[in-house]
């Protein structure tokens, strides 16, 4: 799921992708000491140093990701595009707050709310989007990465190539096969994040647990891309292609930008893994505390054939789970 397959250097069309990531990554390990954990403002931008190995600044304009330098290394833009929700909101209205180890950057654009959180001492940004209403169209969060810092030609990656079938989406490659911005091999309840690695630093994100999206465990949707300008690693919250369901509104995530020293991001980090007390008290809109959550037990299926796995989905106007 993560595209950790090694591949050939020498295939024209790398610019972005993996090598095999054996060892598991600590994504959450925390520093010894952080002291330069806070946040600055440049004019421009809200800067956040997390106190590890990573900065990433944040638009003052209009919230979007500016700059993402880990370890000294600028790994955010192509093409002069920032990485923002949808293709960029547009004017808002940014805010930056600092409770204790953590600093939260608030984006309200319209109906729309955007956060990026940063906590003292990890390589992560993690983030929340909650879309009230149509104002805003399908809904994305894409991370946009320089070229040439990464390979990567995995079958879920959408690939541009040479001749064009239709539109500006389906690509025929040299070798006969295709590659689709609104198809990859992997279903929702298939992955829990996507990236890339060098087998030295791995850059991911990491999924949200997807209860406001649509379209339940197997549905399909763009994952990653890349070309010469650079790649595209995506969290689709609404996608309008081939949707099975009607929008659902409300808050989603976090779903997680992690920075890894080349493994796979920490298992903490996984939907059904992730533990947000620390951002209860936020006050990030639509946000439920940990307090205020159920859980779905004893769900069982009798007479099943034990020799296949089986999935239980839970979905209403509101919500759906698996």
């Amino acid at each position: 799921m993560s595209g950790s397959t090694d591949r050939s250097l020498g295939r024209r069309t790398f610019v972005l992708g993996t090598t095999a990531a054996a060892v598991s990554a600590t994504a959450l390990t925390r520093t010894a000491a952080a002291a330069s954990f806070g946040y600055t403002d440049d004019g421009s931008n809200y800067v956040v140093d997390t106190g590890a190995n990573l900065v990433f600044k944040v638009s003052k304009t209009n919230g979007d990701l500016t700059s993402l330098v880990h370890r000294g290394t600028e790994y955010q833009g192509y093409g002069g595009k920032n990485s923002h929700v949808e293709s960029g909101l547009g004017t808002s209205t940014v805010t930056i707050a600092q409770s204790g180890s953590t600093i939260l950057v608030s984006v309200a654009y319209g109906t729309l709310k955007h956060y990026y959180a940063a906590r003292s001492g990890e390589n992560n940004v993690y983030l929340w989007t909650n879309k009230a209403d149509t104002s805003v169209s399908a809904t994305r969060y894409i991370v946009r990465v320089k070229a040439g810092l990464f390979l990567n030609d995995e079958p879920d990656s959408y690939t541009y190539a040479p001749t064009t079938i239709e539109s500006a989406d389906v690509f025929a490659k040299s070798d006969g096969q295709t590659r689709s911005k609104h198809y990859s091999k992997l279903r929702v309840i298939d992955y829990d994040y996507i990236g890339w690695t060098t087998g030295s630093v791995g850059l991911w994100i990491v999924r949200s647990n997807h209860e406001k999206a649509s379209g339940g465990p197997f549905y399909r949707s763009l994952l990653r891309h890349q070309s010469a300008d650079g790649g595209g690693l995506y969290e689709i919250l609404y996608y309008g292609e081939n949707q099975t369901e009607s929008e659902r509104f409300g808050l989603q995530g976090p779903y997680v930008i992690a920075f890894t020293d080349g493994g796979a991001p920490s298992s903490s980090l996984y939907a059904g893994n992730l533990a947000t007390s620390w951002a209860d008290s936020l006050g990030i809109s639509g946000y439920t505390a940990a307090s205020g959550r159920g859980r779905v037990a004893g769900v069982g299926i009798s007479g099943r054939d034990t020799a296949y796995a089986y999935t239980v989905g839970l979905a209403n106007s509101a919500a759906q789970y698996w």
